[in-house]
């Protein structure tokens, strides 16, 4: 399948649609896992069902922020997601694991003044 730009998903709107980018954010639970994935051109919400990829699903749980994906599967309209569009996931290949981000919200001033750069 050929892979498309979040941006050209959003405009088809529906459909099977595969797309590239980074974890812009991530959260879960046993059952399901959420990520927002963003490329260049616009952020979309990923939904995956463990019981779709009960070989991955620890490989899926290390994801962290900046991890680069690849998600094929149907894209849908959905008002809670965060741009008003999510995929429900039927395949991910998962590219990259990012490293911890160096900042969180438990850093001291100090710890962030040597990170400004980041922060």
């Amino acid at each position: 399948m050929k892979f498309i730009s979040i941006s050209e998903a959003m405009k088809k709107g529906k459909g099977k649609i595969a797309v590239r980018g980074w974890v812009h954010r991530e959260r879960g639970s046993n059952k399901m896992y959420f990520i927002v994935l963003r490329d260049s051109t616009n952020l979309i919400q990923c939904v995956l069902k463990r019981e779709d990829f009960e070989k991955q699903w620890d490989e899926i749980k290390k994801l962290k922020i900046e991890s680069s994906v690849e998600v094929e599967g149907e894209i849908k309209e959905d008002k809670r997601a965060p741009t008003g569009y999510e995929i429900s996931v039927s395949k991910i290949n998962i590219i990259h694991i990012a490293e911890d981000f160096p900042i969180n919200k438990d850093l001291n001033e100090d710890l962030l003044g040597d990170r400004r750069h980041l922060w």
